[in-house]
């Protein structure tokens, strides 16, 4: 994976639990979480998740749900719920 066309960044809920570190292709906000760009999952909610499509994502800590897995051009993708997103460190 060439690592010069990603940004890595670390991902919180907003209760301040640090889910993930993501490697971001591309300007703008977080809407999808794709498994394969996760550089380090903290909370293992993501990387080995193998759960249907249309099951939301809850947060260990505050148990509020920070994604839905969707699927997206033939991939399991996390479809980020922005509300629930907290801090992102670039």
């Amino acid at each position: 994976m060439n690592t010069k066309q990603y940004k890595i960044w670390t991902v919180y809920c907003e209760c301040g639990e640090k889910l993930v570190k993501y490697r971001k292709k591309g300007p703008g906000r977080l809407r999808k979480i794709h498994r394969d760009r996760i550089a380090k999952d903290f909370t293992g909610l993501f990387f080995d998740d193998t759960s249907p499509i249309g099951t939301d994502v809850f947060c260990p800590a505050c148990k509020n749900r920070i994604a839905t897995i969707q699927k997206v051009n033939g991939k399991y993708v996390n479809k980020v719920n922005q509300g629930q997103l907290g801090v992102i460190r670039k």
